[in-house]
C-alpha cells in the first residue's frame, strides 16, 4: 500500500535570461593590442585596428553560459568585456564586416534568434 497520490511535483522555477534595453552605443575605432600572458599564447587576433562599441543597458545582462553578443546586420559582435553593471565593451576584430547603415541588436552568442532591436546604426567611425 501506498501514500504516494500519484501527482507530480510542480517544476522548479526557471531563471529568466531576458536582455535588457540598449540605452547607447558609442563607436569607435581603436588600436587594440591583446594581452600578452607568459605561459601561453592568447586566441585573440594579434593586433590592429578595431571597432570598439561602448554599450549602455538599462540594467545588468543577466549571468549565464552564453555570452551576449551585437548584431551588427549579419555580422556578430561576442568579444566583450563587463565594464560596470551596465556597460558593456564590445570589440569587432573584422570591422570592413561592418557595414554601414546596418541596424545594431543585442543577443545571446550563438542564439541569433534571441536578438532584442534596438533604435541604434552602426554608422561606421572617422
Amino acid at each position: 500500500m501506498t501514500n504516494d497520490p500519484g501527482e507530480l511535483e510542480p517544476p522548479a522555477p526557471r531563471a529568466r535570461h531576458e536582455l535588457p534595453d540598449v540605452l547607447s552605443i558609442d563607436t569607435r575605432s581603436i588600436r587594440y593590442e591583446p594581452p600578452q600572458f607568459r605561459n601561453f599564447r592568447s586566441a585573440l587576433p594579434e593586433g590592429g585596428d578595431v571597432v570598439e562599441f561602448l554599450v549602455e543597458t538599462e540594467a545588468p545582462i543577466p549571468a549565464r553560459a552564453l555570452g551576449p553578443a551585437l548584431q551588427v546586420g549579419t555580422t556578430l559582435v561576442a568579444e566583450v568585456v563587463e565594464v560596470d553593471s551596465t556597460h558593456y565593451r564590445f570589440l569587432a576584430f573584422d570591422p570592413e564586416r561592418l557595414a554601414p547603415g546596418a541596424r545594431i541588436g543585442l543577443c545571446w552568442s550563438g542564439a541569433p534568434e534571441t536578438v532584442r532591436s534596438t533604435s541604434f546604426r552602426y554608422e561606421g567611425v572617422g
